[in-house]
């Protein structure tokens, strides 16, 4: 994908803006799947669901794969189809994201200049005019922006933008110049691991040196070094030359493992000389000009001493001696070898060839010693020929933390966005209405009565996903008293009323005493009696808490658009107020509830009705949002409760055209 911009505009959300079902765990998921020849899709599926039960959304998968695609061959870590060198050291690591923002950083110099600006901002949390300063052009502001959103820089809502600071700050941190021959050879000894997994230390520092000429220093690699591999031209692994390079190193050791067993067997004894010094040589005798340590004179002096006690040993393993003594060099020791009085010597290919030594030596010898280290060598190398001897090598290595980039995003969900969601329904309930309400239902009829049987079973077997809208109405209004919930506003949209808002005028008083404010939001009628009855059924009994409840309606006039008052409006037909929603609280700490159903006996007992209770975050902020919208402009038709206390006998016309 050459242009990212259409795909990001498809994928684009709003509120907080990011791109839809990407997220540093999505990224590795991709690459995983790009890895082990996989679609790519198969791989994203669950990172897509975990998006969908987020934001109660869902988009085409082909922008999701594209989108993915792109990134993998932007952040360097597919070069051409194939997985970068970076792309696998993302591939074995526990923790992959913050490589991935750390590489994004390398990688995207716009990213890296908005991220150092926001760094500069003091607070966490800053206008979203701020950030939008410091965008440049349409790619920053439909891709960069999100991106880093999605990648879990920041926050970014419609009027404010969240920091995160520690993500902002590693990221950036880990921008330095570094020697990259070094990292190249770190990574390549990372990959090495996963590859040979029961390869040793010295095992992967012979096959990076032999497949890139460097040796690496370091422990694991840090983000300070993936910063600097992603900052360089993608490099690509030739799997070809790594085998070649496992065949020949495995070679080397068998020709090093028959040297080390030779000198632990030799076959014949060496031409060695031994030469008669005045007195036994001691550390004394060992020449001060050339400088050396004590420890190269001891080291020296022990191994002369052995061999002139077992001349058998003149072929002397260079390996004893450094690594006992940690500060001699090979150098070091033939420099050492050859003050030492009587001693005539070669230091080479880890070998000493003695040819004359003294032979008394004022040192005890450490023939034990040696032989055990020859032992342990041989027993180490053959253990490495065995690490090298499998069949092949596979590149790139198996994915490390495929299952739990899944977790971690399944963990990132809100929870919020997973409460539980029913239908609600209403089908006459025999048990709930009562034999006697049922007895009058169903008189003498036959064919009633077999309905009623019905419905019992129904009712008694019906699963757990349905709830009555009585059940569910009564658990919305408990939720504002059960729960500590900040934004205090009930909203009740219902056209028609009758007395069943008696059943539950209890319920919204307790609101009211709590602190809550009662919105109401009906259909405007031109009826008296209406009015009266909402008077009767509900504000007379809460009358003590007016000062929290609103009433308005709603009402436009089909056949014209402009009304004035001295018209005659008994032939006009009205439309209005036609939803049916409840809602409590904010959209993250409350519930809604809609559908057929209006604030009605016939509705609630009788005919049958059908709609959705829910506590999910997304989709309470939509009913929230929506019912807002009908709130604010039927702001004209508000009614005060007095005047509803003094309901004229004449029709009312809506006091948006009076």
């Amino acid at each position: 994908m050459s242009n990212p911009l259409n795909t990001a505009n498809e994928l684009r959300t709003q509120s907080p803006e990011r791109l839809w079902a990407l997220s540093a765990e999505s990224v590795y998921s991709a690459l995983a799947a790009t890895a082990t020849g996989e679609p790519i899709q198969e791989r994203l599926e669950p990172h897509v669901r975990t998006e969908i039960i987020r934001t109660n959304d869902e988009r085409g998968r082909d922008p999701v794969v594209s989108i993915h695609e792109w990134l993998l061959d932007e952040l360097g870590l597919v070069d051409n189809g194939t997985i970068s060198l970076l792309g696998m050291v993302v591939l074995i690591s526990d923790e992959p994201q913050p490589f991935i923002r750390t590489a994004t950083v390398a990688r995207l110099q716009p990213a890296e200049m908005v991220l150092r600006s926001c760094n500069e901002i003091e607070e966490d949390n800053v206008p979203r005019r701020e950030l939008d300063s410091l965008l440049a052009d349409e790619w920053d502001e439909t891709v960069l922006a999100p991106l880093l959103g999605s990648l879990g820089f920041m926050t970014i809502y419609p009027d404010s933008v969240d920091l995160n600071r520690e993500r902002i700050d590693s990221s950036l941190s880990a921008q330095q110049t570094m020697s990259t021959e070094t990292v190249v050879a770190e990574a390549y000894r990372d990959i090495l691991s996963c590859v040979v997994e029961s390869a040793d230390a010295a095992c992967l520092e012979d096959l990076v040196q032999r497949l890139i000429g460097t040796t690496p220093t370091k422990g694991e690699l840090e983000m300070a070094e993936v910063a600097n591999l992603a900052s360089t031209q993608a490099i690509t692994v030739d799997e070809t030359e790594v085998e070649d390079a496992v065949r020949n190193q495995r070679q080397e050791y068998e020709d090093e493992f028959d040297q080390v067993r030779s000198l632990l067997v030799p076959s014949t004894e060496a031409d060695l000389e031994r030469v008669n010094t005045d007195q036994s040589v001691g550390l004394d005798d060992v020449s001060e000009d050339a400088d050396l340590s004590a420890d190269e004179r001891e080291a020296a002096l022990k191994v002369v001493a052995t061999v002139a006690a077992y001349p058998v040993l003149a072929t002397f393993d260079v390996h004893f001696v450094t690594e006992r003594w940690p500060s001699v060099t090979p150098y070091s020791l033939y420099q050492a070898l050859s003050s030492v009085p009587g001693v005539e010597c070669e230091v080479s290919d880890g070998l000493v060839e003695f040819e004359v030594v003294p032979e008394a030596v004022d040192v005890e010898a450490v023939r034990d010693e040696y032989t055990k280290h020859l032992v342990e060598r041989c027993s180490d190398i053959q253990s490495r020929i065995d690490t090298l001897s499998q069949e092949t090598v596979s590149f790139p290595p198996d994915p490390v933390a495929t299952e739990s980039m899944v977790v971690q995003d399944y963990e990132s969900i809100d929870s919020g966005a997973i409460a539980p969601t029913y239908f609600t329904y209403t089908l006459v309930d025999p048990d709930a209405l009562g034999e006697q309400k049922m007895d009058a239902y169903v008189g003498d009829s036959r064919g009633l009565g077999r309905e009623r049987a019905r419905l019992r079973r129904w009712h008694e077997r019906r699963s757990s996903g349905l709830k009555p809208y009585t059940a569910m109405t009564d658990r919305l209004f408990s939720l504002g008293l059960e729960r500590d919930i900040e934004d205090k506003v009930l909203r009740i949209m219902t056209p028609f009323d009758d007395d069943t808002f008696n059943e539950y005028v209890a319920q919204i008083r307790r609101l009211l005493e709590h602190g809550f404010e009662l919105r109401l939001l009906t259909r405007h009628t031109k009826e008296p009696w209406e009015w009266r009855r909402l008077q009767r059924n509900l504000l007379s009994e809460i009358k003590e808490h007016r000062d929290r409840v609103t009433v308005r309606s709603y009402s436009r006039f089909k056949e014209h658009q402009r009304v004035t008052p001295d018209m005659d409006f008994r032939d006009l037909n009205e439309i209005g107020i036609h939803g049916k929603l409840q809602t409590v609280g904010a959209p993250e700490e409350g519930a809604a509830l809609l559908g057929s159903a209006n604030f009605m006996e016939n509705s609630y007992d009788w005919n049958p009705e059908c709609g959705i209770y829910t506590e999910r975050t997304q989709f309470v902020d939509a009913a929230v949002e929506f019912f807002d919208i009908v709130w604010d402009i039927s702001a004209a038709d508000e009614l005060s409760i007095e005047r509803l206390q003094e309901i004229p006998d004449h029709q009312l016309v809506p006091t948006y055209y009076s």
